[in-house]
């Protein structure tokens, strides 16, 4: 069996891969331990695989660690993949292929082999969100990126010189401290924006699949329309779709 990592900027997710499907999906959030020691940890309760595929979104410290702890354990091949202008019939929209992030690439394409044939709206919500469209015929049109929920929150005190003290709550628009304030003020601000986003999507591809994905996902979905479909492991769909196409 293949084993296949989806690396973000704090969480990292994994499955096994075989005929075609996940198996076994997990998911650890990276914070203050050091990289090697939270690699270890991880594949410490993973089977040896044939072969590893990583998507990374970030290519710092955590993704080479990675790369390296699972060579040094498993000798086996590791392959990270690039953004490419095409992968089977779905078709990159950048004019650059490689400088659209991988995770959105591979989003797309676990989308495709989800309903083929079919239009579809993918909505990525991790420390960054992510709208892109996929026309029925392959052809990705382009998509939209804005800040997080944390992301944002830290730009806000980043700009302003004010201390962040606590994490705020998001729960209610009539919040009672800044920290709240800040919160709940990212919260509707990235709902807003996943919601305007789809809404004009929808105008451009009437009929295409939604689909949701992304760490931050659960905790937004409750709020979003119905007609979002959660897809918690459309990367790393999408990075066995790549894998099994390339054969290697």
């Amino acid at each position: 069996m293949d084993l296949l990592f989806d690396l973000g900027h704090s969480r990292l997710k994994w499955a096994g891969w075989a005929r075609g499907r996940l198996h076994a999906p997990g998911a650890a959030v990276w914070r203050d331990e050091q990289a090697a020691e939270f690699c270890e940890r991880v594949l410490a309760d993973l089977e040896p695989p044939r072969r590893v595929a990583i998507a990374a979104v970030v290519r710092g410290p955590l993704a080479a660690t990675l790369e390296s702890v699972v060579r040094a354990r498993w000798g086996c091949p590791v392959l990270r993949p690039l953004s490419s202008a095409r992968c089977g019939e779905v078709r990159n929209g950048y004019r650059d292929p490689e400088q659209l992030g991988f995770d959105r690439w591979a989003g797309l394409i676990g989308a495709w082999a989800r309903s083929p044939g079919r239009a579809a709206v993918v909505v990525d919500c991790g420390s960054a969100v992510t709208v892109d469209g996929l026309r029925e015929d392959g052809q990705h049109l382009g998509g939209v990126i804005f800040p997080g929920l944390e992301m944002m929150a830290e730009a806000f005190y980043a700009r302003t010189g004010l201390e962040r003290a606590v994490i705020g709550s998001d729960a209610d628009v009539a919040a009672g401290s800044t920290a709240d304030a800040v919160a709940a003020g990212a919260r509707q601000a990235v709902l807003g924006g996943i919601e305007r986003a789809v809404q004009a999507w929808c105008q451009h591809l009437p009929g295409a699949a939604l689909w949701l994905t992304g760490g931050a996902a659960p905790g937004l979905a409750p709020d979003l329309p119905a007609t979002l479909q959660a897809a918690p492991h459309l990367v790393l769909e999408g990075l066995g779709q790549i894998l099994q196409r390339e054969g290697k």
